[in-house]
């Protein structure tokens, strides 16, 4: 081979290596974005882990909120019933007094009046 032909031979390979540093630069980029991209998506990972244990700890809560909610409202529910009760029979009581007296009395009158 002449200088000439080992010349391009060289300057072939040099543009074939600069292609290569370029390739293996770009390849080297691509690897960096992806570490990073995987430590992103381990890091959702986690916050999505945490996430879920911290929505059953709060479903958990609520059911138990729920249930304390449910049994004070129908106590409160069953108190009321016997006190409405209660009360419709005082009221009753009341007014049947009141006519019972008020016949009681009309009697006494027309008996002290008319006998």
């Amino acid at each position: 081979m002449t200088n000439e032909q080992l010349t391009q031979e060289v300057m072939k390979l040099a543009e074939h290596q600069a292609k290569c540093d370029a390739e293996r630069e770009n390849v080297y980029m691509i690897i960096e974005e992806l570490r990073e991209d995987v430590k992103s998506t381990k890091s959702l990972a986690e916050d999505v882990h945490i996430m879920a244990i911290n929505m059953k700890t709060m479903q958990e809560t609520l059911t138990k909120t729920t249930k304390k909610v449910d049994a004070i409202s129908s106590q409160e529910f069953l108190d009321y019933k016997e006190n409405k009760k209660a009360f419709k029979k005082n009221i009753i009581s009341v007014i049947a007094g009141s006519i019972g007296t008020g016949i009681v009395g009309l009697l006494v009158w027309f008996v002290s009046n008319f006998m």
